[in-house]
């Protein structure tokens, strides 16, 4: 009889036990239907916080929301705030709450795989990817989160699979560049080099920062240094606006960029010492300018009269018709009726002349240093001895950086 009395009070013990861990963890008795309304109001007021860009009072609604009723709705809003701070563990606290409870999606699994993705616990996340997939085979984002996995486990030929499937699942999602530059890497990583370079540079032309958003997983650190440097010898060699303007494009962070803009600040120098010395060249000379509405395809137009050293430019302009009649309105004076105007399209335009034998040359090209050149090189084929530049402008005119909210 005393054996079956300390089994029962074992069980007793076990089950008191049990009971104050429920009462502890406030699963047992759970949130009164009061708190659970209370908490559903403190989700909306949390909604509407964040519509109106207020991440401070939408995150403590989100904690008292989950402190009356922890809901997956406000698990997954308070987790996305902690993911926008760079907090990854109290985002991954989140998403193991959601987990554990009844309810979580396929989605649920693929965001823990990412954020397990910076960690240790690689097999974990590829755990969790797995279950999002098995749970949705057609969900893109975790096969793009198990690629990411499968490349920080060196298991390239897996993650090329896995990056591929998301492309062709997500189609033209926001997440192509993300992808692709991940189907790259893991195709250098198999040995495709010549393949894996195309994406990279695709996805880096698509999205600049995406080499630094891999970087973050310790991704594709040492792939990147090396196409910095091959980059940037080819932007110099022969160096140009457009090729050094290309390298600070697809490298903003890159190992040479402050050289690159001291390039781009040496070019433009001499641009305008040249200008300026053409413009010294010609008595009397005038320059006039028009700027239209703006437009998709914009037209520009370069005018120039016949007899006297007036020149008028104009850019952005919907049609090529009103952006030489623009051109030629500006290029006209009360004296003077004879300005002849040439479109261009999207593109730099320049203008040289040579005083003594009044010839003109006319040259568009990508950037201002190429229509430079081609304008002097045209101006010297009319016969022209002393060609210099007198104007170089592109359209669309470039616009003063937005400055950026906190």
């Amino acid at each position: 009889m005393g054996k079956w009395w300390m089994i029962a009070a074992a069980v007793v013990l076990l089950a008191g036990g049990a009971l104050a861990a429920l009462v502890l963890t406030g699963t047992w008795p759970g949130p009164s239907e009061a708190d659970r309304e209370q908490a559903r109001a403190r989700f909306t007021e949390a909604q509407a916080a964040l519509e109106a860009g207020n991440q401070d009072a939408a995150l403590e609604a989100l904690n008292a929301s989950i402190d009356l009723a922890p809901q997956n709705d406000s698990l997954r809003s308070r987790a996305a705030i902690y993911i926008g701070r760079n907090d990854i563990d109290a985002a991954l606290r989140d998403y193991d709450k959601i987990i554990s409870r009844s309810g979580a999606l396929a989605a649920d699994y693929s965001t823990r795989c990412w954020l397990r993705a910076r960690g240790e616990n690689l097999n974990g996340a590829r755990n969790d990817c797995d279950r999002a997939i098995e749970m949705s085979p057609g969900l893109a984002g975790a096969f793009g989160n198990r690629g990411l996995v499968g490349l920080r486990q060196n298991r390239n030929p897996e993650a090329w699979e896995d990056f591929n499937t998301a492309l062709r699942l997500g189609g033209s999602d926001e997440w192509v560049a993300w992808r692709l530059f991940g189907r790259g890497l893991a195709a250098v990583g198999r040995g495709n080099a010549v393949q894996g370079r195309q994406d990279i540079e695709t996805a880096i032309r698509t999205k600049p920062t995406v080499a630094a958003e891999y970087a973050a997983f310790g991704v594709g650190g040492e792939i990147m240094r090396e196409y910095d440097d091959a980059a940037y010898a080819a932007a110099i060699d022969p160096r140009s606006l457009e090729t050094l303007q290309h390298y600070l494009a697809v490298y903003p962070n890159g190992a040479h960029v402050a050289e690159a803009q001291q390039q781009v600040a040496e070019i433009n120098a001499w641009i305008a010492e040249d200008i300026a010395a053409g413009r010294a060249a010609l008595p009397g000379f005038n320059l006039a300018q028009a700027r239209g509405p703006g437009a998709a395809d914009s037209f520009g137009a370069i005018a120039l009269s016949r007899s006297t050293w007036r020149v008028a430019f104009s850019t952005d302009y919907a049609e090529p018709m009103a952006a030489m009649q623009a051109a030629q309105s500006a290029c006209n004076g009360s004296s003077v009726r004879d300005c002849d105007a040439f479109a261009f399209r999207n593109v730099c335009a320049a203008l040289a002349l040579s005083r003594r034998e009044r010839a003109r040359g006319m040259a568009w090209a990508y950037a201002q240093d190429d229509a430079v050149r081609g304008a002097v090189s045209q101006c010297r084929a009319r016969g022209g001895s002393d060609c210099k530049p007198v104007h170089a402008q592109c359209t669309p005119t470039p616009t003063a950086p937005a400055t950026a909210s906190p």
